[in-house]
């Protein structure tokens, strides 16, 4: 009975320290299955609450390093003013960028899941 619940103590303390550390995920990842999909879908759908925060970006103006990534998606975008949406959660965010596009009015241009701390 020691014996078990040693393994059962040891099995829950390695996997609270996993998730608190995040190990399974690499500090930034891309969020592929929402790139070129409407605000609305991921906004309802994926995320299923408001943002925690939000602010808009113009891709002529000098971007930082975080905003930088959608530079290489000014061919896809229609106006130059691009809405920046996180949600922060307990161990990461999750940030996406949605601009105007030639397909839709409001289509993420791209999607990413960092985790806390991580600097850009």
């Amino acid at each position: 009975m020691k014996k078990l619940l040693a393994i059962l103590s040891t099995l829950i303390i390695g996997l609270t320290t996993a998730w608190y550390f995040d190990i399974w995920n690499k500090p930034v990842e891309t969020i592929d299955e929402l790139i070129g999909k409407n605000y609305d879908f991921a906004h309802k759908m994926y995320f299923q609450t408001d943002p925690d925060g939000q602010y808009k970006v113009n891709v002529n103006d000098n971007l930082n390093e975080f905003d930088g990534g959608i530079l290489n998606k000014t061919e896809i975008l229609t106006d130059s003013i691009v809405n920046v949406f996180t949600w922060d959660y307990t161990t990461h965010k999750k940030t996406i960028w949605v601009g105007q596009t030639k397909t839709m009015k409001y289509e993420i241009i791209d999607a990413i899941r960092y985790k806390k701390g991580v600097r850009f």
